[in-house]
């Protein structure tokens, strides 16, 4: 008997229906810095192991980056891959379940999407990568502290939304400072407003009809 098609999330390789699934374009995906957060986990385990010198590590960096912005069909991603992600979820689904390509689906150039990848590596090795120019700092995140690189995307948040944010846990920790003099706001960096964004959204989805 014939049955949905079980496939794998394109990021996690879980095991999926398309219809559990989204579709995105692969511009999406390697605009993530969560995204290449989770890649370059699941080889530095090895890396370690293997001991690679820093040429052999930016070969890693600089193939990952290359692979995955030459993808020219869309991914499939699973529902914990898609919180890496900020996207009009009810299309990303009907393109899954019909297997039609997402609008601006294609490759990108590498160069489109190092910076983002230059963070995540940053993030799990204490450095930037060497292939990479890295850009002046303009600020830094008041939950993680994060540095934000100039051209980086960021958030906010106000002492009301704050607080409400806390109270339902979406926000476990105190900010790291008091919020900012001249707007009386904490400024987030783009992983940190992904996560609160995709949080109160799924909230929101398992609230209890009134």
């Amino acid at each position: 008997m014939g049955g949905a098609p079980v496939k794998a999330c394109d990021i996690c390789n879980v095991s999926l229906r398309p219809a559990d699934g989204y579709y995105l374009p692969t511009r999406s995906i390697v605009a993530s810095e969560l995204f290449w957060r989770y890649q370059y986990t699941q080889t530095k385990a090895l890396v370690d192991d293997l001991e690679f010198d820093e040429r052999q590590l930016l070969n890693v960096f600089s193939g990952a980056v290359s692979r995955a912005a030459g993808s020219r069909t869309p991914w499939l991603v699973c529902g914990k891959c898609s919180e890496f992600f900020v996207f009009g979820r009810d299309k990303a689904r009907s393109c899954a379940i019909t297997d039609s390509e997402p609008e601006r689906n294609g490759p990108v150039e590498p160069g489109a999407c190092a910076l983002f990848a230059a963070a995540a590596w940053e993030h799990l090795y204490g450095r930037w990568p060497a292939t990479v120019e890295q850009p002046s700092v303009g600020d830094s995140c008041d939950l993680c502290a994060k540095k934000i690189y100039r051209g980086e995307m960021a958030g906010s948040i106000d002492g009301p939304r704050m607080e409400g944010l806390r109270a339902t846990g979406v926000i476990k920790d105190p900010p790291l400072s008091p919020p900012r003099a001249d707007s009386g706001a904490w400024v987030i960096c783009a992983p940190c407003t992904i996560r609160i964004m995709n949080a109160v959204a799924i909230a929101g989805r398992n609230r209890p009809e009134q």
